[in-house]
């Protein structure tokens, strides 16, 4: 007989899928087990194979979408020439990961805001941002070496930066209309333009 495939990676997507739906139409404390259960198709027995509790369920829903747009970014980042193309490709994926992440913030807050979650809530948080904030960072000062940008506090700029995006999306859940992509460009342009040693070539 033939081995049997590997199926794993595609039960533990299947299970995030299913808890991540139930997260966003319930909310973290109003979903169970059983509802999760019931919205993958698989029973409770092979949900626990994977996961141990609803906390790791939710830890690993809540950061999977920013682990895809990490490689995303990388992705983006590699086909640009310049630094300041870097920074506008890195602002059109986080613009797409606002999007995406739309719900998110509040079902973050709610969890957040149990007590005995807080600790590990924000350890889980603060870890994704410091990623991204070490990417971009990382991006400025390379930019600041090759003579591209000026000299420049980049980890203090980062956190600026960071902080805007995080608004931007918070911002979307109370403004449906609320032009992203739109804010994001002019934003970013003006950044850019401040960084710049010199005008950029059009």
């Amino acid at each position: 007989m033939p081995p049997r495939p590997d199926v794993s990676e595609e039960r533990r997507a299947q299970i995030i899928e299913a808890a991540l739906a139930c997260f966003l139409r319930n909310g973290f404390t109003n979903t169970t087990m059983d509802d999760i259960v019931q919205e993958s198709g698989l029973s409770k027995g092979a949900i626990y194979w994977y996961f141990k509790s609803k906390d790791e369920i939710f830890h690993a829903a809540i950061t999977l979408p920013f682990q895809v747009a990490g490689e995303e970014t990388v992705a983006a980042l590699m086909e640009q020439e310049t630094v300041a193309g870097q920074l506008r490709a890195g602002a059109r994926t986080l613009v797409d990961l606002a999007r995406q992440v739309e719900g998110y913030f509040g079902l973050f807050l709610e969890y957040w805001a149990q007590s005995k979650h807080r600790e590990e809530a924000g350890h889980v948080w603060i870890e994704l941002l410091e990623q991204y904030a070490d990417l971009v960072a990382a991006m400025v000062e390379e930019g600041v070496r090759r003579g591209e940008f000026r000299p420049v506090d980049a980890k203090a700029l980062v956190w600026a930066i960071l902080a805007t995006y995080d608004g931007l999306a918070a911002y979307a859940m109370f403004v449906p209309d609320l032009e992203l992509e739109q804010i994001s460009e002019s934003f970013v342009e003006t950044l850019i333009a401040g960084l710049l040693v010199e005008k950029e070539d059009a």
